[in-house]
């Protein structure tokens, strides 16, 4: 009995997952700048604390669309059973 041949798989998918993951490590990390930068400019309840607090937002979801779709397109090239 042979064993089956490997899925390619989409580059596209593995693409995206790679670049939304590289976008989320820079926007993490640009928001935590920005989050501590206006905490010592003004404290809470600043505009600029929501600024800094919606980057941490964005940065956690292109790290979660990134994870998804690497998980996603790993299970493919592999042909892992969900």
């Amino acid at each position: 009995m042979t064993s089956p041949t490997p899925n390619p798989g989409s580059s596209v998918r593995y693409v995206i997952g790679i670049v939304s993951l590289v976008a989320a490590l820079v926007t993490l990390a640009a928001g935590f700048v920005m989050l501590v930068l206006a905490l010592e400019r003004g404290g809470y309840g600043t505009s600029s604390v929501d600024m800094a607090l919606y980057g941490l937002g964005v940065g956690g979801a292109f790290l979660g669309i990134g994870i998804v779709l690497v998980i996603w397109e790993l299970s493919v090239r592999h042909n892992v059973r969900h």
